[in-house]
């Protein structure tokens, strides 16, 4: 399923759809450009014309994935910003912000959470930076917002638990397949909204232990 969904698809989409597909089930190192052009019905003139080449393709498919996804967390916080004038910031309204769009994404296309996984199975150093890149000042902003909402709590704190937050959230969906095959029927992201609630619920109370009790560091 496409991350992008506008109708008939121009040559240059058809090409990235099947790209995404490919690189999520089989791997990017695993996927020749001679099975893209298969799977998108064009010639491997039509990939030189519009990416050059693979490596730009790859750069391509990620950032149609992620760029979309990222204004969506933006536009998400500035709705919580600005409801909350210069008052204080729920941190639950923040994590929302933060990881709702990933697990709606991961509805509608499971390719995207793949595409991360890769990211991880198949270290690129060179494709890390681009994809690090393309959060931009996402990060900071959502950290300098977390910050707002339990300024009790250090920057280093927010930045390591809300990183440990999202590690744990993208396992679980690369894995929750093994979820629902190991507990049958008990898979709690099976219910996204519970998922959400749960999930955000706990991380806003662990970020919340860390204004309560500062932990020395040896």
């Amino acid at each position: 399923m496409s991350s992008i969904d506008t109708g008939t698809p121009t040559t240059s989409e058809r090409i990235m759809e099947a790209a995404e597909g490919l690189f999520a089930a089989q791997g990017i190192r695993g996927t020749s450009l001679k099975e893209i052009t298969e799977l998108a019905e064009v010639n491997i003139a039509a990939v030189n014309y519009h990416f050059r080449s693979k490596d730009a393709l790859v750069r391509a498919v990620y950032e149609r994935c992620f760029l979309p996804l990222n204004e969506q967390r933006l536009r998400l916080l500035d709705e919580v910003e600005a409801a909350a004038g210069g008052g204080a910031l729920a941190i639950e309204e923040v994590l929302r912000a933060l990881f709702e769009p990933m697990v709606r994404a991961w509805q509608t296309n499971r390719n995207f959470i793949l595409l991360v996984g890769r990211l991880h199975s198949e270290p690129d150093p060179i494709l890390n930076v681009f994809v690090q890149g393309l959060y931009g000042g996402l990060i900071e902003r959502f950290i300098r917002a977390a910050r707002r909402a339990a300024p009790d709590v250090t920057e280093a704190d927010l930045f390591f638990w809300i990183h440990f937050l999202f590690g744990g959230v993208v396992y679980t969906l690369i894995n929750s397949q093994d979820t629902a095959r190991m507990r049958p029927g008990q898979n709690l992201i099976d219910t996204s909204e519970l998922f959400l609630h749960d999930l955000i619920s706990f991380g806003a109370a662990g970020l919340r232990s860390r204004s309560q009790q500062q932990v020395p560091r040896s």
